[in-house]
C-alpha cells in the first residue's frame, strides 16, 4: 500500500512521521458497526474503534522510532482495516531489522499491565449497574490489546513475528535464505488459515489470510532476487 496513493488521506505529522488513513478504514467502521449489533451504543462503539486506532498507531510508531534509532528511515504510517503499516527502512543488518520490528509488539507488551490494572480498578471501583458501558469498554480495550499482541508475534511472515523470525535466521544463514524460509511459512500458513476461514464463513479472516499470503509470496520473490546478489 502506497501512502501517496489517492486512497490515503493525510491526517497529521508527528516526530517527522506522516500519518495517513486509508479510505477503506471508514468503510470497515460502518460494516463492523452493523455486524456488532450495537445499534443503541454508537458512542461506545466509536470509542472502542478509535481506541483500536490509537493502539495500532502507537504500535506503528514503535516500529518507526526504533528504526530511526538504528540509523534507518521512517517517514510514513498508513492505517487501514487490517491494521497499520509503518513504512520503515532499517539498515541492512539483522540486528537493526530485529529491533525495528520487535519494538512494535513491545509497545503492546507495555500496554498489557497498564490496561489490566485499569480494568481491575474499574471492576472494583465502578458499579456495573451505573457504569456498564465504561466497564465493558475498558475490558474490550484490554482484550483487544492482548489479542493484537498475540496475533502480531505469530511467526507468520509478514506479521511482526514472521519478520522477527527472518531477522533471527539472518544471523545464521544470510538474508536471502532466511527471508525465503520465513516467507514460505507465511504462504503455507496463510493458505491453511484461508481455507479454514472460508469453510467457517469468516470472511474477515479470509481477507487477512489473502493479505498474508500475497505479502509472503512477494517476500519469496524478493528472497530470490537477493539470492542472485549473494552468489
Amino acid at each position: 500500500m502506497n501512502p501517496q496513493s489517492p486512497g490515503s488521506l493525510r491526517l497529521f505529522k508527528l516526530f517527522g512521521v506522516q500519518v495517513y488513513v486509508h479510505w477503506s478504514w471508514f468503510v470497515a467502521l460502518v460494516i463492523l458497526y452493523q455486524m456488532s449489533g450495537l445499534a443503541g451504543s454508537l458512542g461506545w462503539f466509536l470509542a472502542g474503534y478509535l481506541s483500536l486506532f490509537g493502539i495500532v498507531l502507537l504500535h506503528e510508531f514503535g516500529h518507526a522510532m526504533a528504526c530511526r534509532s538504528v540509523g534507518g528511515e521512517a517517514r510514513s504510517i498508513v492505517l487501514w482495516p487490517l491494521g497499520g503499516i509503518a513504512f520503515v527502512k532499517p539498515p541492512p543488518r539483522p540486528g537493526a531489522l530485529l529491533w525495528s520490528i520487535a519494538a512494535g509488539p513491545l509497545v503492546n507488551v507495555v500496554l498489557v499491565p497498564v490496561t489490566f490494572v485499569i480494568w481491575i480498578a474499574a471492576e472494583g471501583l465502578l458499579d456495573p449497574d451505573i457504569w456498564p458501558g465504561l466497564v465493558t469498554y475498558i475490558r474490550v480495550i484490554t482484550t483487544i490489546n492482548l489479542g493484537l499482541l498475540i496475533f502480531n508475534i505469530m511467526p507468520v511472515y509478514p506479521l511482526d513475528g514472521g519478520q522477527m523470525l527472518h531477522a533471527i535466521l539472518w544471523f545464521f544463514m544470510g538474508r536471502a535464505r532466511s527471508l525465503h524460509i520465513a516467507a514460505t511459512i507465511g504462504v503455507v500458513l496463510g493458505a491453511i488459515v484461508g481455507v479454514l476461514a472460508l469453510m467457517a464463513g469468516d470472511w474477515w479472516m479470509v481477507m487477512i489470510a489473502i493479505f498474508i499470503g500475497m505479502q509472503a509470496w512477494n517476500g519469496m520473490k524478493i528472497a530470490k532476487v537477493l539470492a542472485m546478489y549473494e552468489r
